[in-house]
């Protein structure tokens, strides 16, 4: 379990409806470094909330991105990147842009 004072979350929603969610949490090394993130693209379908698209590390594991289908599959690939703001701000404006287009093959698969 991650110390409170390490870790801060924060979201928003991506369209007027509030059907779909950009959610951000970051953990931090004692010194105030990045050591683990989460960038998590949420969609309510049918009253029901699914993670889409998620690009996250840990301490143990380098960045990665995941991508969810509603039929249960889901593919992850590893990504060359480095742990800072920049990246972590990189994912969230992907997700922002993308959104639209990350529901429609989430349905589709």
């Amino acid at each position: 379990m991650v110390d409170k004072d390490r870790q801060e979350t924060f979201s928003e929603f991506l369209d007027k409806e509030k059907q779909n969610k950009l959610f951000v949490r970051l953990v931090f090394t004692p010194k105030g470094a990045i050591e683990e993130f989460a960038v998590i693209y949420c969609a309510i379908i049918d009253n029901v909330p699914y993670e889409v698209v998620r690009y996250d590390c840990s301490a143990r594991e380098t960045i990665h991105v995941h991508h969810f289908f509603k039929k249960k599959r889901k593919r992850k690939r590893h990504l060359e990147r480095e742990r800072n703001y920049d990246t972590i701000e990189e994912f969230m404006e992907t997700i922002k842009k993308n959104w639209h287009d990350y529901r429609m093959k989430f349905l589709e698969k």
